[in-house]
């Protein structure tokens, strides 16, 4: 399958909101309560991603279509956490969502989408990069160490936080 990569506009916010509800509704059954998962808005998904698109550098959102509909999309931009984000000291920035819609995955929508935030945060001058991945959700674990990130710390889980997520990062 071929996949076009390209920056997100403010007509993707929607079709992003519905890939985040299937994604975390399709991976998260398990680690996330039921009760969350089925509770899921589009309109505050739609809403967040809205604000990622049009944010300035070093925040860039892309999306992956294959001919029709967008299929998936990355966002990449600034530490959400950088208190809990490791070494700093390198400039460093966030791989902060990654979802695809699920029909697609292993399709390597995902890995272009990486591939093209990674490039992103690169181009803007960060050295290293981290993202967090829920404790449980070995799949993606398996993603990304495949792309060479590494666990880098113990599980973390602040209040707003659905489950125990881990800190990764890999250097740019």
């Amino acid at each position: 399958m071929a996949w076009t990569i390209r920056r997100a506009t403010p007509a993707d916010a929607d079709p992003i909101a519905a890939i985040t509800i299937a994604g975390w509704r399709h991976t998260y059954r398990g680690i996330v309560t039921d009760d969350r998962l089925d509770a899921l808005d589009p309109a505050v998904f739609a809403e967040a991603r809205r604000r990622a698109i049009t944010a300035p550098a070093p925040t860039g959102v892309f999306v992956a279509e294959d001919g029709g509909p967008v299929r998936g999309y990355c966002v990449v931009g600034p530490l959400r956490v950088p208190e809990r984000s490791g070494d700093t000291s390198v400039p460093s920035a966030e791989l902060h969502s990654l979802y695809l819609d699920p029909p697609v995955i292993g399709t390597g929508a995902g890995r272009a989408l990486h591939d093209a935030g990674v490039a992103h945060l690169a181009a803007c001058g960060f050295r290293r990069a981290v993202l967090w991945v829920y404790s449980a959700n070995t799949r993606a674990q398996e993603f990304y160490a495949r792309r060479g990130w590494h666990a880098a710390s113990e599980p973390y889980r602040p209040p707003e936080w659905s489950a125990p997520a881990t800190l990764w990062a890999r250097s740019l």
